[in-house]
């Protein structure tokens, strides 16, 4: 009775699971961000993507269309590509972690297993330490996993702030440039003209 009981909860569990997991697969936004110059970050098939003057980046297993969507700023570019080693380091240390830990784990079950005196099982300390240098790993990865993510908002922010940069320099020399037919705050003459040697021209100085 308590058997099945068990077993039912975890069919309901893993249920609950696939259809979380179905539903996040499927998960698109609706709205792609269309403001020119800047990144923006958004969901497409239930992977994160980045937009860039409509242009669509996928983000890639370790963060490869980050490094492209901020590409052209220094300081950007520098965080996105933290971002990428991070994750790529990340993801090596945690698979190579397991693979520790469980291949020591099975050596040690094996050695104990096949010793002749069952109820005095030989302990073999190497494939002990094995699998407890694969948990540091994979916990050293897991963290070097999370301490990606800030650098991938800094990139993202960094570009942007640029880009705003580069926006207001923009207006700042268009009010700053002489206007048409003007130098050092006079208005030039028509050729031909220069001096008011024209009887109706008059030297106006720029307000």
């Amino acid at each position: 009775m308590l058997t099945r009981r068990v077993g039912e909860l975890c069919y309901r569990r893993s249920m609950r699971t696939a259809l979380v997991a179905l539903a996040c697969i499927g998960c698109s936004s609706h709205y792609i961000p269309h403001s020119p110059g800047r990144v923006a970050v958004s969901m497409m098939d239930g992977k994160p993507i980045y937009v860039r003057d409509g242009q669509v980046f996928e983000h890639g297993m370790l963060g490869d269309g980050l490094v492209q969507a901020v590409s052209g700023n220094a300081a950007a570019t520098i965080a996105a590509n933290q971002y990428h080693d991070h994750m790529r380091d990340g993801l090596l240390e945690v698979l190579l972690g397991t693979a520790a830990e469980v291949g020591g784990t099975a050596w040690f079950a094996y050695d104990a297993a096949s010793s002749a005196d069952a109820a005095h099982p030989r302990i073999n300390a190497v494939p002990l330490v094995i699998a407890a240098a694969g948990v540091a790993v994979m916990i050293y990865g897991a963290v070097d996993l999370a301490s990606a993510e800030p650098y991938r908002w800094d990139a993202i922010n960094l570009f942007n702030d640029g880009a705003q940069l580069d926006r207001q320099q923009v207006v700042d020399q268009a009010h700053l440039a002489p206007r048409a037919g003007q130098r050092d705050g006079r208005v030039l003459a028509p050729p031909g003209l220069e001096g008011g040697s024209h009887p109706g021209f008059t030297e106006v100085i720029a307000k």
